[in-house]
């Protein structure tokens, strides 16, 4: 079976110009970090997490349409802008 991912990203897809909210699914997960890269790998954005007990938001702003995902540990979420 496969584990679970301990956090998950809403809305996806994502509207241009938006915010992705982060809920975490109360699994054990500690992240003092999270980055956002493109389907290349390349870091388009990425920043600290101050309290990973509580969900937060980010902005997509100024990010082109195109498939990212939100690293967090050795976890990842994929999401969507159009």
């Amino acid at each position: 079976m496969k584990d679970q991912n301990p956090f998950f990203v809403s809305p996806n897809p994502v509207p241009v110009n938006a915010s992705i909210n982060i809920q975490f699914s109360g699994q054990p997960f500690s992240p003092d970090s999270y980055c956002i890269t493109n389907e290349s790998g390349i870091t388009i954005r990425k920043g600290k997490i101050t309290d990973s007990t509580r969900n937060f938001s980010l902005s997509v702003r100024g990010m082109p349409d195109g498939t990212y995902w939100l690293v967090m540990g050795d976890r990842k979420e994929r999401f969507t802008i159009v």
